[in-house]
């Protein structure tokens, strides 16, 4: 949920796909395929569908990130990134993003990364609200090819939720993610994640 600075390699198409399931028995389907325009910069369309209570609620978007910093030349990675998402069913624009994504590279190299992501999201929803986002992040790797992911993210006005997981580099451009996220203040409220990238 936190997002990273990088993005796809010029030409290159990065696929996403994942699945949750919570505690309740609600749960959300995502798909994401991201294209690199140029070598800081990439295009993306997502689709997500979401069932509460036996009702599903769709999503589609047009997003975008580009890098302003890349850690590997500057230390620090500094990214811009947003998108628009409506209802296919109705037609009607549902959710505007901005944010910018900053991830820190700790001990001087790749295997242990911090990231933090603050930005702002107007959802149209009974409130018609805007509210600021934010999250921190940090992945290290535990052996070759696993890593551990740590991520804590919110609003200002919606509950706080913790994720912790493993990803599992499969090849140099592929990785499964198995994560396991609650609630900070409903500890009732839990749910399991598995989520597979892949660049080509």
């Amino acid at each position: 949920m936190v997002d990273d600075t990088v993005v796809a390699g010029p030409g290159n198409v990065v696929a996403e796909v994942w699945y949750s399931r919570q505690s309740s028995g609600n749960d959300e389907r995502v798909a994401v395929l991201n294209y690199g325009l140029h070598s800081r910069g990439e295009i993306g369309l997502e689709a997500g569908r979401e069932r509460q209570e036996g009702v599903d609620d769709d999503l589609v978007g047009l997003t975008s990130k580009w890098t302003l910093a890349e850690y590997a030349a500057e230390g620090i990675g500094v990214a811009v990134a947003g998108g628009v998402f409506a209802d296919p069913d109705t037609d009607r624009f549902q959710e505007a993003e901005v944010f910018f994504p900053v991830a820190v590279p700790l001990g001087g190299n790749d295997r242990a990364m911090f990231r933090y992501n603050l930005g702002w999201s107007h959802q149209r929803d009974a409130d018609d609200r805007d509210v600021l986002t934010w999250g921190f992040g940090a992945e290290a790797e535990l052996v070759p090819r696993v890593s551990a992911i740590v991520e804590i993210y919110g609003d200002q006005r919606d509950s706080t939720e913790i994720q912790t997981g493993v990803r599992l580099d499969l090849a140099d451009l592929a990785a499964l993610d198995v994560g396991y996220g609650r609630e900070r203040r409903d500890r009732g409220t839990s749910w399991w994640t598995v989520g597979l990238a892949a660049e080509f």
